[in-house]
């Protein structure tokens, strides 16, 4: 029995009902409500001793009326305030015992009532008429039989058999009714029906045949969000005491809001489910209902989150719920559309889903605010939603195919988890827009599930950190943490699961529409129907895709949350061993590098700790808002971003001791090239045109980034050590994507080169790099400049190579060999040539890259290309390109449409021959040209000039005929050192290049000898002996001074007997030819390894 339930109603139901039906006590069915019949029968008895008191005892007056005077008494009880009474109580219970009236609207008349209806008896009647089964029979007032639409609803409201619904009426009228003087009796009647309903809620056996529960429960779905008095009653219920709560009709009503939502569309929603949600997330009693729970396991039943109240909001998208859904129509058939519509289209996308997902922040935020229950339930609830489908970010469900999709099934939709993430954005903000951000607890991922307050981690611990955890790894973890840190994982975790999941789903969609488009080429009038289907569905998929993740609202809260997470990232790794780190840092460190090495990171644990999926979703934002909706980019919290941006990249994107994967670190690199500025001078623009801006572009806030940030001038060592380390070993990338990582490094290297202060970045690199050639380590600026070779000799080649193949093929189709093909082998190699052209393409843009960052090296740095470590490799890779571009080959690499390819020989030619002429001042380099057997023609660069004069570079013509004067002499003189080594004993060659050695070294594993510059070159790309392969490093050889005396002795003895064949003439004959003889005098006593050890 409710304890909160008024004494009186239930004297009046039991007593009454029994004097009233004269009937039997055990047959009163209140008789149940006593622990014996007994009991009941003395409490009968006690009523019926008190009965006649309580008839002579005077009508009392409500309290609000007793500080009145006596005259007021008499009013009323004045007849005409009674017969007011009578008619109000008769309107709000549709009720009378008045059987003799001529009533005008229809009410049921109590049988056998010997009371008149007034607010001491209405109780006891109104329980009778709860009772009663015919009302109809009961009905009076509708003497005039009328039909009408008013009068049938008055006697349907009348004769409302469904108890709760006929109380709810009665509340309603209530709350509608407004009168002074009899105000305090409009508030025993509406606290008479909230008794009355509490009642049947808790003891629904009084009401045989009906379902109370049910009832309300259809009340609430009814009126929620709609009806203030329903609302007010279900309030004024939830606030009496109850033994048992009536929670199970709201939860009925709950779990039909949330069908009825499941069912909306985006541009369909019933918002009025909407904002019953928003009351029960408002109601300390009703809000945990909102966090409950589905029971699942991982991958398989995880979708049964998007069944719950809070996931049937959270699944309205313009995304379908289920890959087995029909198709979206939002961008049905896009081909036959303008553009213009579909960005229509587009903005009313967005402005839905923001409409409804402010809306279901309120309610989450309503939850974190409402009670402690509510909170700990959604923390929660978020938990077990992202736990349960955390294999959306698997490879098996990105890459697609069968398995993929079978997996989806049993998974929220790409459009829960956008929407998921959109709603928890903005609750971070409180933190991210302030140094409270620096509250974060790095270490959350690494602890377990509720082994600490606040730890709502799920599985986080399986997921890849930064760097790797050590087999002994154990988190230095606190006792609690914080909801600013619990939020803080969540959130980004949201984001892994929903916002990147769909950039990669993008990014595959455009990878299938250029294939499509490839498949169908340019004959676009004769697609087979099924291929163009393909091609509009697809096309529809991008485009909605696109619609759910670029909506301006999204990106500019994701763009704060992103660089509040870069600025704590950044005070992650600055945070010094002795200090304080976060979350017990209060104050940011400055920004000062260099940090400690990589192998004594400041805090190597902490790395351990933080997932790699944080940087991921980081990078992708940025990278497909880029590719997507570039104007985005451009917004304001994008501009707030910049500066934490730059700062991460530069502290994380060279340092594989805080972020291990190479590919989270050639990522940053492609974020670098994002925050260069957008000029088409700066993208595409000579050097000169560029400087010719001055300080104009320094007013532009992408530049200052670049020129006045203060960890501007690291920007060159970390763009060199993130080139360099996707090449080492261990962390080796495959060739597409080592290039495709690449090409924007080579972006942002142009626009350094730009800035003397980076300029003489790379310098001071260069320079201590010089300094330490032969170190064990190879210096950094010496690997990158190795691999720059390495990378233009690859690209430049294959792009050659797709050239010949792509001929063979034009060839085929002028040939009577192309008509004999079948229709299908055509195809077959139409599609061939497109691919082809593709990769073509792709390889000549990517080596253009490279020989502009050469001609930019090589003018700046050519004592670096002509050291003895890189000269030859220079020197061949030159001639070969030059060779093949302007000698017989020429005519092998000539197809349709070049421009198509990228491939433009004339600057090809201009580009090798610039580099020519850098290097030319070096003899050494002079005597590496001609040295190279393989590729190098005396008549080389005539053809060179030749084709710089078609293609209009008369002036770089006349300096490369002078590159041509110069190597005719160097080639003298390397005839005469031919001769000297023509026959060395076999012992004084290098076994891998068959050339004398100068510094025979001793490799110390396999005891073999080879000339210290060639295995300095080995080293440079692979640290392992070449003939065993075991580890080896340039300061563990060994000199081989005996050998490389006996050396020096033959070299000095056949050039002992090179003077004697000599004549005096010869002496003559130099004096004659001026500063040119005596040059090639010295040439021939002198051999190139021998003047550059004397250099050294």
């Amino acid at each position: 029995m409710g304890k909160g339930f008024k004494k009186t109603s239930i004297l009046h139901l039991f007593f009454g009902y029994t004097e009233a039906m004269s009937e039997k006590l055990q047959d009163n069915p209140f008789a149940a409500l006593f622990c014996s019949v007994k009991e009941a029968e003395q409490f009968s008895q006690e009523q019926q001793n008190q009965q006649p008191q309580q008839q002579d005892t005077p009508l009392t007056i409500p309290p609000s009326q007793q500080g009145q005077e006596d005259d007021s008494k008499d009013n009323h009880q004045d007849n005409g305030d009674a017969k007011a009474e009578v008619s109000l109580l008769e309107k709000l219970l549709l009720i009378t015992t008045r059987s003799d009236h001529q009533h005008t609207s229809p009410l049921v008349l109590i049988p056998d009532a010997t009371d008149t209806l007034t607010s001491h008896t209405f109780e006891q009647l109104l329980f009778e008429r709860l009772l009663l089964t015919d009302l109809e029979s009961c009905l009076v007032g509708n003497n005039n039989g009328g039909e009408g639409r008013g009068i049938i609803e008055e006697s349907e409201a009348a004769c409302r058999k469904k108890v709760v619904v006929y109380l709810s009426e009665v509340y309603t009228r209530c709350s509608n009714t407004t009168s002074k003087s009899l105000s305090h009796v409009i508030k025993q009647v509406k606290d008479a029906a909230m008794t009355n309903l509490a009642t049947a809620l808790e003891e629904p056996q009084l009401y045989t045949g009906q379902n109370p529960d049910r009832q309300l429960a259809t009340l609430l779905v009814a009126g929620l969000g709609r009806d203030l008095a329903i609302e007010d009653m279900a309030t004024d219920l939830l606030a009496r005491p109850f033994c048992q709560p009536p929670i199970q009709a709201f939860h009925l009503a709950l779990g039909e809001a949330a069908k009825r939502l499941s069912q909306c569309s985006l541009m369909t929603v019933d918002y009025q489910m909407v904002s019953l949600v928003e009351y029960y997330a408002a109601s300390q009693a009703l809000a945990p209902l909102l966090t409950i729970k589905p029971n699942v396991s991982v991958g398989t039943m995880g979708r049964e989150y998007q069944n719950t109240p809070l996931g049937s909001l959270l699944a309205i998208s313009c995304i379908p719920r289920s890959p087995n859904d029909p198709p979206s129509t939002y961008f049905a058939q896009p081909s036959s559309k303008p553009a213009h519509l579909h960005r229509e289209t587009e903005r009313d996308i967005w402005q839905a889903q923001q409409n409804l997902n402010s809306r279901t922040h309120k309610i989450f935020y309503r939850l974190l605010k409402v009670c402690p229950t509510a909170k700990t339930g959604l923390l929660e609830w978020i938990e077990g939603c992202l736990d349960t489908n955390r294999l959306r970010t698997s490879l098996v469900v990105l890459q697609g195919g069968q398995a993929g999709e079978l997996a989806r099934l049993g998974m929220v939709s790409d459009g829960f988890m956008v929407n998921l993430g959109a709603v928890m954005l903005p609750i971070t903000q409180p933190f991210t827009q302030n140094t409270k951000i620096l509250m974060v607890d790095p270490t959350f991922c690494s602890a377990r599930r509720n082994t600490q307050t606040g730890a709502f981690t799920g599985n986080l611990i399986k997921n890849t950190p930064l760097m790797p955890r050590p087999d002994d790894f154990t988190a230095p973890t606190p006792d609690r943490y914080s909801f600013i840190t619990t939020w803080f994982y969540l959130t980004h975790q949201a984001l892994h699961q929903g916002i990147q999941v769909l950039h990669q789903r993008l990014q595959k969609l455009s990878q299938e529409l250029h294939h499509l488009q490839q498949g169908i080429g340019e004959d676009i009038n004769n697609v087979p129907p099924a291929l163009k289907d393909q091609l509009e569905s697809r096309t529809a998929d991008l485009l909605l895709f696109k619609a759910a993740a670029f909506s301006p609202q999204l990106t500019e809260v994701l763009f704060e949350f992103l660089g509040a997470t870069t600025h704590w990232l950044v005070q992650v790794a600055l945070s010094p061993p002795e200090g304080p780190i976060p979350p017990l840092l209060t104050t940011p460190w400055e920004l000062k590098l260099p940090l400690p090495d990589d192998d004594v990171s400041p805090q190597p644990l902490v790395f351990c700790c933080i997932p790699e999926f944080i940087v991921e979703t980081l990078t992708s934002s940025i990278i497909s808002a880029r590719r997507y909706s570039v104007e985005l980019l451009s917004g304001p919290s994008a501009a707030i971003m910049y500066p934490h941006l730059m700062s991460f990249i530069v502290v994380y994107m060279g340092a594989p001791g805080r972020i291990r994967n190479p590919h989270l670190r050639a990522h940053l690199a492609e974020c670098l090239e994002i925050l260069l500025p957008s000029s088409e001078e700066t993208r595409g623009g000579g050097v000169g045109g560029r400087i010719g801006l001055g300080v104009s572009l320094l007013n532009n806030s992408r530049d200052q980034l670049f020129v006045s940030h203060p960890l501007a001038r690291h920007l060159p060592t970390s763009l060199i050590n993130v080139f360099v380390s996707i090449e080492v070993s261990g962390e080796s990338v495959p060739f597409e994507e080592r290039f495709g990582y690449r090409r924007p490094m080579y972006e942002v290297l142009k626009y350094l080169w730009v800035w003397s202060e980076q300029r003489q970045g790379f310098q001071e690199l260069a320079g201590m790099a010089l300094k330490n050639m032969e170190a064990a380590s190879p210096p950094l600026f010496l690997r990158f400049i190795n691999l720059l070779i390495n990378d233009a000799i690859y690209l430049l080649d294959e792009g050659l190579e797709y050239l010949k193949k792509l001929r063979e093929i034009e060839q085929q189709r002028e040939s009577s060999e192309w008509t004999n093909l079948t229709p299908l082998e055509r195809s077959e190699r139409e599609r061939n040539h497109q691919s082809m052209t593709s990769l073509a393409r792709y390889h000549n843009l990517l080596g253009s890259h490279t020989m502009q960052t050469l001609i930019k090296l090589t003018k700046e740095i050519p004592q670096f290309f002509t050291h003895s470590l890189l000269v030859d490799r220079m020197a061949a890779m030159m001639n070969y390109f030059l060779a093949s571009l302007v000698g017989p080959k020429q005519r092998t690499y000539k197809v349709r449409d070049m421009d198509k390819c990228e491939f433009h020989p004339g600057e090809m030619v201009s580009d090798i021959c610039t580099i020519y002429t850098n290097l030319l001042a070096d003899p050494t380099f002079c005597q590496a040209v001609v040295g190279d057997g393989r590729s190098y023609k005396p008549t080389l660069f005539t053809q060179a000039a030749d084709v710089l004069r078609r293609v209009g570079r008369g002036g770089l013509a006349e300096e490369i005929k002078e590159v041509g004067v110069r190597m005719e002499k160097a080639e003298q003189a390397l005839a005469e050192d031919e001769d000297i080594a023509e026959d060395a004993p076999d012992e004084f060659l290098d076994p891998l290049m068959a050339h004398l050695m100068t510094d025979p070294v001793i490799l110390p594993s396999s005891k073999l000898t080879v000339d210290r510059r060639t295995i300095a070159r080995h080293l440079l790309s692979d640290q392992t002996d070449p003939f065993n392969r075991q580890h080896l490093t340039l300061e563990e050889v060994q000199p081989n001074t005996e050998l490389k005396q006996r050396i020096t002795a033959w070299v000095k003895s056949k050039r002992e007997k090179c003077r004697q064949m000599k004549s005096g003439g010869s002496t003559t004959a130099a004096a004659t030819t001026g500063a040119g003889g005596v040059e090639q005098t010295m040439e021939c006593e002198q051999t190139p390894d021998e003047r550059m050890e004397e250099e050294q």
